[in-house]
């Protein structure tokens, strides 16, 4: 296991025995290890599926009022739009997991379903970044034709 891995693991589990109220003094020796979402994504097999512009990123977030999860984000290089992959049990990062889709920083995420798991939801991500790619290569299209005098 990558170093990088293993520390991650650390500090997710010691963030989420603080967030719960359960830490000790001792608790980080206490820590062990659990699989993550970020675990069983292949970043570069997946960023391959995508359209080109693409970028795959595991990401500690908090939704509110929860505990800090790892997130799987399929980002446009293009403009910002995301598609994020949430494990509803963080326990069990494989099984359902919510797909949530975000046009930009300045709007709110929207959740677009809860896929029975982690292969559903990554085919859903990469119908949902085919159809974002298609939308804007149209829009585009469409702004830049001339205008008839």
């Amino acid at each position: 296991m990558a170093p990088t891995t293993e520390i991650r693991r650390l500090l997710q589990t010691w963030f989420r025995l603080r967030l719960d109220g359960t830490a000790t003094a001792g608790s980080l020796s206490e820590i062990s290890e659990e699989s993550t979402v970020g675990d069983a994504v292949d970043g570069s097999r997946l960023t391959g599926r995508l359209p080109g512009g693409w970028c795959v990123d595991r990401e500690m977030v908090q939704f509110s009022g929860e505990s800090l999860a790892e997130v799987v984000r399929l980002t446009s290089r293009g403009d910002g739009y995301r598609i994020t992959l949430k494990p509803v049990d963080l326990q069990a990062p494989t099984e359902a997991i919510e797909v949530y889709t975000r046009a930009s920083p300045f709007e709110a995420r929207t959740h677009r379903e809860t896929a029975d798991s982690l292969s559903a939801a990554v085919d859903e991500a990469e119908q949902l970044a085919a159809a974002h790619e298609r939308r804007r290569r149209q829009s585009a299209g469409r702004g830049s034709r001339g205008v008839d005098r």
